[in-house]
């Protein structure tokens, strides 16, 4: 008993250590993303801490399996470079011991990791996706600065200003995303912002021309059209601006039930979650075999890349299940299944090797 909490102490304490700092460096990082926003003027400044907080929650089942991976690498490592695997494996105690001591660790943080990816996460994209809605509702034409893109508007809007005349803007480009129809752009010589008499938002362009362009047509032009004006008004349709169905934030149920790709991509991807957590976790225990005079950033670049490869082999194999190139079956599990796989020869061969030496 005493011993199975000494190897808890050792794998848990960096575990803790890891783990704050990698939220940390996201943390920092979509700090910058959603300052870099506010400051453009595309996202309102007081929902930027909400924002922050929200997505650094939705990481988490990303972020704790790299911690745990790492953590398990650290502590052992640290027990070979010390010698303390030798004095164990001298009394008895081996890499079953071993073994067992990083599922004590890594089975409670995967059952953590999997309640997040399955329950809390579509939660977290709901509320997300209510304060972007919510800060698109409040289209605000002042908000635009002077030659900085403005982007994520109600509708899709992206606009862009040369200069500003007060509350009004001058020389405005505008981009209306209509969902692979026909694209519109906008030039306007000056546009202001005005409230109706029934209390609607509008935008009102003034002296330009209107670009509606058909990708389809390719070297033909007889569906495009161009369009003088000399007042142009923009109804801002709140409609547009509600949360909108999104496949993050649907409930299991929904995905389960669905026979499109997409949907079953995204169900595997918070299934695959506490699978990554155990392999992760596990795989840091050959990653600790290093040779003990390695320094410990040696183990540290060794399990990030892991981290890094594997993250990307599962956003490839997600991305061709959605596309259909990739059957639903196994689908995402294919790599949790390979990494088992590769993972059972890594730790099994130095057994097998002692084993025909002996």
């Amino acid at each position: 008993m005493i011993l199975r909490r000494y190897l808890l102490r050792e794998l848990a304490s960096p575990f803790a250590v890891v783990c704050g700092s990698l939220l940390l460096v996201f943390t920092g990082f979509t700090s910058a993303r959603f300052l870099g926003e506010a400051a453009s003027g595309a996202l309102p400044a007081r929902l930027v801490a909400a924002l922050i907080g929200v997505k650094l929650f939705i990481s988490l089942d990303a972020i704790v399996p790299m911690a745990l991976l790492l953590s398990v690498a650290l502590g052992l490592g640290r027990l070979a470079r010390d010698h303390e695997t030798v004095a164990l494996a001298a009394s008895g105690i081996g890499e079953r011991w071993l073994f067992t001591a990083v599922l004590w660790l890594a089975l409670p943080v995967a059952a953590v990791v999997g309640t997040s990816s399955l329950l809390v996460r579509p939660q977290l994209y709901q509320l997300m996706y209510r304060l972007e809605a919510g800060a698109d509702r409040k289209f605000d034409l002042t908000r635009l600065p002077p030659g900085r893109f403005y982007a994520d508007f109600t509708g899709g809007l992206v606009m862009f200003s040369e200069a500003a005349d007060g509350d009004e803007r001058l020389q405005v480009f505008a981009h209306a995303d209509t969902g692979g129809q026909a694209d519109s752009v906008v030039f306007a010589q000056r546009v202001r912002q005005r409230t109706e008499a029934d209390g609607r938002q509008a935008v009102e362009f003034q002296s330009g021309r209107y670009y509606q362009l058909d990708p389809t047509t390719g070297d033909t032009m007889g569906s495009d059209v161009v369009i003088r004006y000399k007042t142009l008004t923009l109804l801002l349709d709140e409609e547009q601006a509600t949360m909108r169905k999104r496949r993050k934030a649907m409930a299991n149920g929904e995905l389960f039930g669905s026979t499109n790709p997409e949907d079953t991509a995204e169900l595997q991807w918070r299934i695959t979650a506490p699978l990554s957590t155990v392999l992760l976790g596990l795989l840091g225990m050959p990653i600790s075999r290093m040779p003990p005079r390695r320094s410990r950033s040696s183990k540290l670049a060794a399990g990030l890349l892991g981290c890094i490869a594997y993250y990307n082999l599962l956003a490839l194999i997600s991305d061709a299940v959605e596309n259909g190139h990739l059957a639903p079956w196994p689908g995402i599990f294919l790599l949790p299944l390979c990494g088992f796989a590769v993972l059972g020869l890594l730790i099994g061969l130095p057994q097998l090797s002692r084993w025909r030496r002996t």
